[in-house]
């Protein structure tokens, strides 16, 4: 469970050249999560070149369409581009981070259909976890076998299907979008993470009193911005123990921490172990 963590921290992309599992039945090319992308547009106005399925979780505001109109989205929407349907998305102005795969064959075709998802049209997916856990799953069934078990795959993505079914039936409408000025905050939470940063900070620069700042930050992000600072220094940090010259307390103080003993109890609270058992772990892989 720790290495599901560590891939999820520093993001992944994995398209197979021969798919594991390929029938008329079910087919997977590729899967990423939380895969970090540039500031960038990604478009095709024919699908991809196998013309297969596309499932598509942003966690970041972005422009997505399925033809002519491309609108911007707020975080945490969600698209299922259908074979051949034109794929448009991304962000000019600003990195983003997705979750993806690419999947085709009749088992899609009918799950998605007894599952009455929408196809080629934007909607919310308020748990980002549903997809991350399901698609690290269905990806370790592929890679950590000889011969992947398409049971067990054809299952997994049905508890996927399901589970989005079931939080897009209750969730409410999609939110409006995000302000520009919370937009600001974030991105410089993410880019100067490893600074001093406080909440009266943050607030000047929203133009916002502190409550109303963590209210509306919280409403659009689903997290306060202080909660949201320490995630984004631990992920930071467990990409920075992947280089073994660097000690622990360089590490910490590269994310912004003095205080050796303080960056460990939040990076164990955080990951649910020590920085060097996790720097053991992903170096035994």
């Amino acid at each position: 469970m720790q290495y599901l963590y560590f891939l999820i921290m520093q993001g992944f992309k994995h398209f197979f050249p021969v798919p594991p599992i390929q029938t008329p039945a079910l087919t997977i090319r590729g899967i990423g999560v939380q895969e970090h992308m540039p500031a960038c547009i990604i478009d095709r106005p024919h699908g991809t070149r196998v013309r297969d399925y596309l499932f598509m979780l942003f966690y970041d505001q972005v422009v997505v369409g399925a033809g002519k109109k491309n609108l911007p989205q707020p975080a945490e929407t969600m698209m299922i581009w259908t074979p051949s349907r034109a794929q448009y998305y991304g962000n000019r102005e600003h990195p983003y981070n997705h979750t993806w795969m690419h999947c085709d064959g009749t088992i899609i075709r009918s799950l998605l259909r007894h599952n009455r998802l929408p196809l080629n049209k934007p909607f919310r997916l308020s748990d980002p976890a549903v997809m991350e856990c399901h698609l690290l799953a269905v990806h370790r069934e592929l890679t950590g076998h000889a011969r992947p078990d398409a049971v067990i795959v054809r299952n997994l993505i049905e508890n996927l299907l399901r589970e989005i079914a079931r939080i897009v039936n209750i969730s409410p409408r999609m939110p409006d979008a995000c302000p520009p000025a919370l937009l600001k905050v974030r991105h410089y939470i993410e880019s100067e993470y490893d600074k001093c940063i406080t909440l009266e900070q943050l607030a000047d620069m929203a133009y916002m009193s502190v409550p109303h700042l963590c209210l509306q930050f919280k409403k659009h992000f689903k997290t306060s911005p202080i909660a949201y600072l320490i995630r984004q220094r631990m992920h930071q940090a467990a990409y920075f123990l992947q280089d073994k010259n660097l000690k622990i307390s360089a590490v910490a103080h590269q994310v912004g921490y003095d205080d050796l003993f303080y960056f460990s109890k939040l990076f164990k609270k955080h990951y649910g172990s020590s920085p060097r058992a996790l720097r053991q772990l992903a170096a035994e892989k």
